[in-house]
């Protein structure tokens, strides 16, 4: 029996040896691609940027794609099977909400009608991109990172239109409008619609955008089902779904801003960006800098999309931040009583378009439906769980319109030319390509240009008319229809502003009376009141301070709020020491302070106590994905203004006592106390921000497996809060721990252009995706420690090289005359 187990211990070790040296990378190689026409040469660096050398822009794609295959293959293959609608395959029952809702939108659909529409030219490029990837996944041979080695999966075959398809998961993952929307529409079930405005409030200083009175509309109508969900109760289904479909989560953001040389010491631009997306393992990013006639470029590239997303090249720099535009209507379809299959419009009733979808599920029988779709759009009610739980699908559905899936959409062509650009102005006639997810792109030029471009389409909407977006429009009315786009000339736009600088950060763009908002739905200003703060704070900026601002934790929202936790009481044996603790607290979220522990806990607590019963299973849900906070900061306003509405908030519907906002504010310091005692102990002294404010790269799908997520994860403490530059924002929904950081910096860079070679970067996990390399999380440190990288493209050493090379038995079949070189403008 000992022996037995001996020898299957002896063949276990030898197996996994061997499996982990076929696993290793082989760098320094040369190797024979099929698909590319003269000899790449791949340099790393020591930190493990590739830096490619090829003779024609599709052999620089080519390369580009069997580097994101090799480096990145797991990620790829999920990203692949996300946009597509096939996690099942390989997951099992788990994700079908998922990919029902994938399949119903259409996304992969979208994705090969907009294909069918590019130039030839950039189809080209596309595709050569394609065959790298899929030569790349050939050449992993047998030894597959871990990922599919556990799932018994394996790369499948990477197409055109999957690169396409995987930009619009980027602008699902960045349009969060109808997620608002429905949640309006949820919590008029049960609250008014003054209610609502004032837990979803409107811009500071503005008034709602629309003065319908929509809450009632939906009741009059009979919208709602009688019963459903009540209570905090929610399915685990429910819970499983949003962790997985991109979209609707607060946090997603960014930050930039571009200083003219009048406000450098170098008397040259500077630039700096850091965007705000969910933090995963392996990152969103991947490094490269890509060299080729009429290309020199270095940045983060995307894998799954050719070309340089967020970067420099050798004259322009530039950086996006979400505009977060209203892209996205949702309409309630009224259906026809007497045929079921057809639903109203303004001139009559219309059958629906039916599409049949067969989703293949591991270990179960398929799962097939059919999926709907009316004038505006996918009916997303048939996969969307909480929508079917809400309304009466007897009498109504619920469809959306969005730009990104227009068959114009066209973006990645828009990003080839970008990459090209060799001054601000043709960048700036690049954007005007650029269709989803609208961006603030600010951008500079080594001749000392600065500018700003709201880049993408958004549809023309006038403040006080209708619904303004805000809320689910009634599909058989004409005056919720859209009309064209705004043109260009509409957009937000800046050049060279007087003042010396350009920032954005989620906040509103366009003046308040602008006569073509975009939304109603901006993020808060507090980041970027902090950014404007810092600009002026000096009269001249230099990489240093760039950096330095990028890594500020003050947070504007805190010390609005923070006047309310020093005056509050409590009994707790904890309490005078905390309040020593708080007293001393000036807003700096530092991973050293204590204070900046018991606000943040306390917050969270005046959060729940003030809307956890009233909203029940709409809080249930969303808290975690969105933080309410502008609901507290409106409710609190309110409180000290002396207002009544404050009362309503305040009063506890499970107690028969009339509770006052001071008791409230009292309970939620009580509550923070209990439960920082029972996580970080009974040392106030030692309960600093670190230890609780801990930022979780999250991997799909291991982080679901207990046993396996403490070796797919990454994991840092950090500073700040939702509302710091250096954000942090939390997932109050983790009950193990609410602090845990799931959205922030995912890169951070500063660009110089007076030597564009000096400028810096730095991203949270590293450049592999396999987790038995070194460099899966060889970042980690620096990017916790707000330290650098430099993004130059002539390295000061080199740790490895390789050659593609053609096949030699390759017949290259003449090409016909190229077309020139014309992109027409988008249709709007």
């Amino acid at each position: 029996m000992g022996l037995a187990i001996a020898v299957l211990l002896i063949i276990t070790l030898t197996a996994l040896s061997v499996y982990w040296l076929s696993t290793k990378d082989k760098l320094n190689a040369e190797l024979i691609a099929p698909g590319i026409n003269n000899p790449v040469t791949i340099k790393f660096d020591d930190n493990a940027i590739p830096h490619i050398s090829a003779n024609n822009l599709e052999d620089a794609w080519y390369t580009l794609g069997f580097l994101h295959a090799t480096e990145r293959p797991w990620q790829m293959e999920f990203n692949r099977r996300l946009a597509s609608g096939k996690l099942s395959e390989i997951l099992g029952p788990e994700t079908v909400g998922v990919d029902k809702f994938i399949r119903t939108l259409g996304i992969r659909r979208a994705a090969e009608k907009q294909y069918e529409n590019y130039p030839i030219e950039y189809k080209r490029q596309i595709q050569s991109y394609v065959e790298g990837v899929n030569a790349g996944f050939s050449r992993l041979g047998w030894a597959l990172p871990a990922e599919f080695m556990i799932l018994g999966a394996k790369p499948g075959t990477w197409g055109p239109a999957d690169s396409v398809a995987w930009s619009l998961m980027m602008a699902l993952d960045l349009g969060g409008n109808w997620h608002k929307e429905f949640l309006r529409l949820e919590l008029s079930k049960t609250l008014d619609t003054d209610r609502i405005w004032q837990v979803l409030p409107p811009y500071p200083g503005e008034t709602p955008p629309t003065s319908t009175n929509f809450a009632k509309m939906y009741r009059d109508l009979g919208v709602f089902k009688s019963n459903g969900l009540t209570g905090n109760q929610t399915s685990s289904l429910n819970k499983d779904f949003l962790r997985f479909l991109p979209g609707g989560f607060e946090g997603i953001g960014s930050n930039n801003w571009v200083l003219s040389g009048d406000k450098t010491v170098s008397g040259k631009p500077l630039l700096a960006n850091d965007p705000h997306l969910g933090l995963t393992s392996p990152a969103i990013w991947y490094f490269a800098h890509i060299e080729a006639p009429k290309l020199q470029v270095i940045g983060a590239t995307v894998p799954g999309i050719p070309g340089v997303v967020l970067g420099r090249n050798t004259n322009v720099a530039w950086g996006f931040t979400n505009t977060d535009p209203d892209v996205q209507d949702l309409y309630i379809e009224a259906l026809d009583e007497k045929n079921p299959a057809r639903y109203q419009t303004p001139n009559g009733f219309a059958n629906f378009v039916l599409r049949e979808e067969t989703i293949l599920v591991k270990g179960k029988e398929p799962v097939r439906f059919l999926a709907r779709e009316t004038r505006h759009g996918p009916v997303i009610s048939d996969a969307y769980e909480r929508a079917q739980k809400l309304i009466d699908t007897s009498r109504y559905a619920i469809s959306m319109r969005w730009t990104a899936l227009d068959d114009a959409n066209q973006t990645l062509v828009a990003g080839f030319l970008m990459n090209q650009a060799q001054n601000i102005e043709e960048f700036k006639s690049a954007l005007k390509h650029y269709y989803a997810p609208m961006q603030n792109v600010v951008m500079a030029d080594k001749e000392g240009q600065i500018a700003y471009r709201a880049a993408g389409v958004a549809p023309k909407r006038s403040k006080g008319h209708g619904l303004f977006g805000s809320a689910p429009a009634l599909g058989w009315d004409k005056q919720y229809d859209w009309g064209p786009y705004l043109s260009l000339d509409q957009l937000p736009k800046d050049n060279n502003p007087s003042k010396g600088w350009i920032a954005t950060a989620n906040h509103r763009v366009h003046a308040a009376n602008d006569p073509n908002p975009l939304t109603a739905d901006w993020h808060m200003p507090y980041r970027q009141n902090r950014i404007e703060a810092l600009l002026l704070s000096q009269e001249k900026h230099d990489l240093a301070s760039m950096k330095a601002m990028q890594a500020d934790a003050l947070s504007l929202s805190a010390i609005d709020l923070l006047p309310l936790l020093q005056q509050a009481n409590s009994n707790h044996k904890y309490a005078s020491d905390a309040k020593g603790l708080i007293a001393s607290f000036n807003g700096n979220m530092s991973m050293d302070s204590a204070g900046a522990t018991i606000y943040n806990a306390w917050a969270h607590q005046l959060t729940r106590l003030l809307f956890e019963d009233k909203l029940g299973k709409s809080f249930a849900t969303e808290y975690g994905k969105r933080d309410f906070r502008s609901g507290v900061h409106h409710v609190m306003e309110l409180h000290l203004a002396g207002k009544s509405d404050a009362a309503f908030w305040c009063d506890q519907a499970s107690t028969t006592e009339v509770e006052t906002c001071e008791q409230i504010i009292d309970l939620a310091f009580t509550r923070a106390l209990d439960d920082l005692t029972k996580q970080l102990g009974g040392n106030p002294q030692s309960w600093t921000w670190g230890k609780a404010h801990i930022a979780v790269s999250e991997h799909r799908p291991m982080s679901k497996v207990s046993w396996l997520k403490r070796h797919f994860e990454v994991s840092r403490p950090m500073p700040g809060d939702g509302f710091t530059i250096n954000v942090g924002f939390m997932d109050f929904g983790n009950s193990q721990n609410p602090y845990t950081v799931t959205k922030a910096a995912s890169m951070r860079a500063v660009y110089d252009l007076a030597d564009l070679d000096k400028s810096q970067f730095i991203y949270q996990t590293g450049q592999s995706g396999w987790i038995n390399n070194r460099n899966y999380s060889s970042y980690a440190n620096k990017w916790a420690k707000h330290e650098y990288l430099p993004l130059t493209m002539n390295p000061s050493s080199v740790s490895h090289t390789s050659v593609l090379k053609p096949d030699p038995n390759r017949v290259i079949e003449p090409q016909k005359k190229k077309p020139e070189n014309r992109v027409p403008d988008r249709k709007r």
